[in-house]
Formats: structure tokens, C-alpha cells, sequence
């Protein structure tokens, strides 16, 4: 009786390793998807960000029926009030809801910042930005915002 005891044990030993064996098998043969791999995540934050300079440089009648973009007004009236408000509502959304930074800075065409028009902490190694060029009516008739988001 001894024997067959010992018999049973190694059967059992024996299906047991098989049966993990083959759900190990199943495991790494199955496809590895992620939702929150780097590329996901990087390309999730660029879209925000495209989005984010479209809505504020989309053309917007004023009453002396000049189409201009939010953007370009602040940057032609040099309000950069407006502007920090602005970003400051759209910062404390992305912040609470998605857990989100940004810094956005206007730059002159040789690269160096407007004076006042930066909003936000200077953006970690990694983060994802985007960029928008915005004409305006008054000398140098171009300039660029750029956005930085990441995750915090």
C-alpha cells in the first residue's frame, strides 16, 4: 500500500508541473498589449498638446471683424495677463483630472522668450511638447508657442 501511495503523490506531482507548464506556455504565448506603455503615454500627451494650441489659435471674429485667434491677440496686445489666466485654468484642469504639468512659452523667431509670456515649472527630461507658429499684425509677424506636458 506504501507504493501505491507514493504513485498517486508522483501522478499528482507530475500533472501539476504539466498543467503550469502549459499556462505558463499560455502566458507568454499570448500577445502583450499595454495601455500605458511609453509610446501610448507620449503619444497621448502630444495629442493633448495639439489640441490644446489648436482650440486657443482657432480664427475668432472680433467686433471690428479682424479674424484673429486668441493667441495672436495676447501676443499682439502684449496681454500677458490673459494669457497666465488662461493657462492657469487649463494647467488646474489637466493637473486634477489627468494628472498632468505644462509650461508654455512664447518665442521670438530667433528663439529666445517674450518677456512674460511663460506659464509653468521648466519642464523634466522626457516631457513631450509641441509647438505652434502664430502670425500677428505687429513686427516680427510670427511667433511660436510652445507647449511642454508631462505626467507628474
Amino acid at each position: 500500500m506504501n507504493k501505491k501511495g507514493q504513485m498517486y503523490t508522483l501522478e499528482a506531482l507530475l500533472a501539476s508541473l504539466i498543467i503550469f507548464g502549459v499556462v505558463i506556455f499560455a502566458i507568454n504565448a499570448s500577445p502583450q498589449f499595454g495601455t500605458e506603455t511609453k509610446e501610448f503615454t507620449k503619444l497621448q500627451l502630444k495629442k493633448y498638446a495639439d489640441d490644446i494650441l489648436e482650440i486657443l489659435d482657432l480664427e475668432k471674429s472680433t467686433q471690428n471683424l479682424a479674424h484673429k485667434s486668441l493667441l495672436s491677440m495676447w501676443i499682439e496686445n502684449n496681454n500677458v495677463t490673459g494669457f497666465k489666466n488662461c493657462f492657469s485654468r487649463i494647467s488646474k484642469y489637466l493637473r486634477r483630472y489627468l494628472s498632468i504639468m505644462l509650461r508654455v512659452e512664447v518665442l521670438y523667431p530667433n528663439g529666445t522668450i517674450k518677456p512674460g509670456f511663460v506659464y509653468g515649472p521648466p519642464p523634466p527630461e522626457g516631457a513631450v511638447s509641441s509647438f505652434r507658429v502664430v502670425p500677428v499684425s505687429v513686427p516680427p509677424y510670427a511667433y511660436e508657442v510652445r507647449l511642454y506636458l508631462w505626467y507628474v
